[in-house]
């Protein structure tokens, strides 16, 4: 009888014990918030004093661990991953009043630094799925790049694409801030328009460059017929000199002779 009653108590300490332990490791676990490299902790319940001075409700840890305080504080996240965004619009006029499409591929990601762009992220994009910060991103680099267009002509644009990616780039830069994004990379795919300009302007700066081509052969095939004809006078001119030369020394050469004569018939007499 007391052999049962003792092995109950030590089946109800062990109970006890085990739901002890396993409290207390719930209560560690709630205490500390472990943080992948590639996400942001966003912990409310607290204020704190920003590094622009001003006042926030939130603390945030980007890989890592933190305490906190359950009840008091909640912890919320934010990715930090790169969002891939396909950017494309039709018949944009461009300076000029060409209508372009244009197509381009970006990168954009929560902007982890500076502290005051992040805390934009904080405000404006916390609670959203990546979805919805997908859409808001390529929302305003959509408008961002009309803009651009309405600014460089046709030309500008398809010829030094990485000129044009640089100014949509500084464009949506002060824009992507105010969401708490950034821009990682930016790459013009593809302009076009439909009126035929871009093409026109290619066939016509053919032409000229065939006929650049033609003018280029034909001033090299005159060149070589007037250095070949210079040589042919100058050949001419010195066979001349030569002969004239040879004349003039077979002259000499005459006159020497009949001197000798002379004076060989003048001592015979």
């Amino acid at each position: 009888m007391l052999d049962n009653l003792l092995s109950q108590v030590g089946l109800v300490l062990g109970g006890v014990v085990l739901a002890l332990i396993l409290l207390v490791i719930l209560t560690v676990k709630n205490l500390i918030v472990i943080v992948p490299p590639n996400i942001a902790a966003i912990i409310t319940g607290r204020k704190r004093i920003s590094e622009d001075g001003g006042t926030v409700g939130y603390r945030t840890v980007m890989g890592g661990r933190t305490m906190r305080i359950p009840i008091i504080e909640q912890v919320n996240w934010l990715s930090l991953s790169t969002i891939p965004l396909e950017l494309s619009v039709e018949d944009a006029f461009s300076k000029g009043n060409i209508p372009l499409t244009v197509k381009a591929i970006a990168n954009v990601k929560i902007a982890s630094d500076p502290e005051v762009v992040f805390n934009n992220a904080v405000e404006r994009l916390l609670g959203k799925n990546i979805n919805q910060i997908e859409a808001l991103a390529r929302e305003t680099l959509t408008g961002n790049l009309r803009g651009v267009l309405a600014k460089l002509t046709p030309e500008e644009v398809n010829e030094d694409r990485l000129g044009f990616a640089k100014h949509l780039s500084d464009e949506a830069d002060h824009d992507l801030k105010k969401l708490g994004l950034q821009l990682d990379v930016l790459k013009i795919q593809h302009v076009a328009d439909r009126v035929g300009y871009l093409a026109a302007i290619g066939e016509k700066r053919t032409a000229e460059a065939l006929r650049d081509a033609e003018i280029a052969k034909a001033s090299a095939v005159a060149e070589t017929r007037q250095k070949q004809a210079e040589a042919r006078k100058i050949a001419e001119v010195a066979m001349a000199e030569n002969e004239a030369e040879i004349k003039q020394r077979q002259a000499a050469a005459r006159q020497l002779a009949e001197v000798a004569d002379a004076e060989a018939a003048s001592q015979i007499q």
